[in-house]
């Protein structure tokens, strides 16, 4: 991890899923201290399917990534805080994408 970071800091990261690795960007929304987990009231989609595991034994974050169109949601993410890295200033991530 590159450093802490609070609510409202634009971050990036690799997503890797199904044989795909993408780059995800957006804001925190959550600073979850060491031994927590997020709240279930405030992200409920965290907790549907199996779940989000144990809880990490250092501070991590929940980040938030807008949906497809203004009207949607989007979705909530709690990566690994190691993977985390501040996103840069114009915005776009800079990470190799394999898609």
């Amino acid at each position: 991890m590159v450093g802490e970071f609070k609510v409202g800091d634009k971050v990036t990261w690799v997503s890797q899923a199904g044989g795909y690795t993408k780059v995800k960007s957006d804001v925190v929304v959550e600073v979850v201290k060491p031994g927590g987990r997020p709240s279930r009231e405030a992200f409920e989609s965290l907790y549907t399917g199996n779940g989000i595991g144990a809880p990490r034994m250092h501070q991590s974050y929940v980040v938030r990534v807008p949906g497809a169109t203004s009207k949607a949601a989007g979705a909530v993410y709690w990566p690994r805080a190691a993977s985390l890295q501040p996103a840069p200033e114009d915005g776009k991530a800079s990470a190799n994408r394999t898609e």
